[in-house]
């Protein structure tokens, strides 16, 4: 199947066409047909959907001949000879305003900052566009957006046309970029890797692309173009956008957004920065001011333990489960005791059904407290270790944290005996 109806005519949704091939791809029912206006996936754009006499077609690929494979929900009847397609129109017209919207970008991207579109991808979601160059900045970003979508609403003609072979011939090339000759020559923004005609998909007066994919009409019909965000990959520029009615709705999202924090804020929309910058500094202060109480809670709290400590031959012994600490409090709490001369510090706390224990020692005490923790914590099914005066681990049931600290304790208590 050569005859692809979308080359002449990307807004052709329907079609008859003769089934030529019955064949599986991939455990999935599929059929080559004599001609197809599906679109299958290629160049970056994603494949049609739609219906052949009524079967959902759920996938369009191009098999190992060249030919067209629609794969479908479920096997045609053995009877079927001739069928009607019917393109999924709003999917269809989704691709093309992506696809021609970045056509747009990829030139105002060279034309504006001289980077080139090394990479795409079209999403179902979100598009982006790798590029060849460092990372861009907002106000860069925001430059080439606005004369993107100054192109679009001078509603310039798009043209699709093939070059022949012998045109193809005459090309001369220039590092990244080509000229073909035909009649004037014509000014690719990419040279093609592909052998035999090039399919030429022009912007008027603006981008020559060699490209397979659908498109619109007109610039105009692109709609809006919006550059959502910046991500910095390996010293380089991915840049995500959408174009048309995608681009229409993450508008609507975003006043949604907007308007629903500012109902939050109880202000104004134009207030929300503002007042956003204000309550984080609040913030800021509110955490800084409980880091402080923490801190001082903590004091009074290891001054707590010091006082109840057990003796043993003049060290101070602190043994305890703490149902309500986190680890990172109990490693400041274990920070805290163990600043003091002659401390043994045995700490536990449960989160999320296991125990979590940390063993700290004074700088004057003989003891490896990672041995101590390791020997303690394999009775009861759990592990872990560290340096001679501090150790940390976990796994142990939460029921057996208690028993897991009695045993280090007792071990402690030989220890001196010895």
């Amino acid at each position: 199947m050569n005859d692809r109806l979308y080359y002449e005519d990307a807004y052709n949704k329907t079609f008859i066409a003769q089934v030529t091939e019955r064949v599986a791809l991939r455990g999935q029912p599929a059929v080559r047909l004599s001609r197809s206006a599906f679109y299958p996936t290629s160049g970056g754009q994603p494949h049609d959907t739609g219906r052949l006499n009524g079967t959902p077609v759920v996938d369009a690929q191009v098999g190992p001949d060249g030919a067209v494979l629609h794969v479908l929900a479920h096997p045609l009847p053995e009877e079927t000879a001739t069928v009607a397609g019917q393109i999924d129109w709003p999917r269809r017209y989704d691709h093309m305003q992506q696809h021609s919207g970045q056509h747009l970008l990829s030139q105002a991207f060279y034309r504006h900052l001289g980077l080139e579109t090394v990479a795409i991808h079209f999403g179902d979601v979100l598009n982006t566009l790798d590029l060849d160059g460092p990372p861009l900045s907002p106000q860069q970003l925001a430059a080439v957006e606005a004369a993107a979508n100054e192109i679009v609403w001078q509603n310039r003609p798009l043209r699709a046309y093939w070059i022949a072979e012998t045109e193809r011939a005459k090309s001369r090339l220039t590092g990244a970029r080509a000229t073909v000759a035909r009649a004037t020559t014509i000014p690719l923004r990419r040279a093609p890797n592909v052998n035999g005609q090039i399919r030429i998909v022009e912007i008027d007066k603006f981008d020559w692309s060699a490209c397979g994919g659908t498109h619109v009409r007109r610039t105009g019909e692109i709609g809006l173009i919006a550059l959502l965000r910046i991500e910095k990959r390996r010293g380089k520029s991915r840049v995500h956008f959408v174009c048309g009615r995608r681009a229409l709705r993450d508008a609507a999202h975003r006043r949604a957004l907007l308007a629903e924090a500012a109902g939050l804020l109880d202000a104004g929309v134009s207030d929300v920065p503002a007042l956003v910058l204000k309550q984080q500094e609040a913030l800021r202060n509110a955490h800084k001011e409980l880091q402080t109480q923490r801190e001082t809670l903590l004091q009074y709290q290891a001054r707590e333990l010091l006082a109840t400590a057990e003796t043993v031959a003049g060290l101070r012994l602190v043994a305890r489960a703490l149902s309500d600490a986190e680890p990172a409090t109990l490693q400041r709490l274990a920070a805290a005791l163990t600043a003091e001369p002659g401390v043994v510090a045995l700490l536990g706390c449960a989160q999320r059904g296991k125990g979590t224990v940390i063993f700290a020692r004074s700088a004057d005490v003989p003891l490896h407290v990672g041995s101590l923790l390791r020997d303690a914590l394999k009775q009861f099914g759990g592990g872990g270790g560290g340096r001679p005066h501090f150790a940390q681990g976990g796994g142990v049931p939460t029921e057996k944290l208690a028993a897991a600290l009695r045993v280090a304790s007792e071990a402690v208590r030989r220890a001196d005996r010895q």
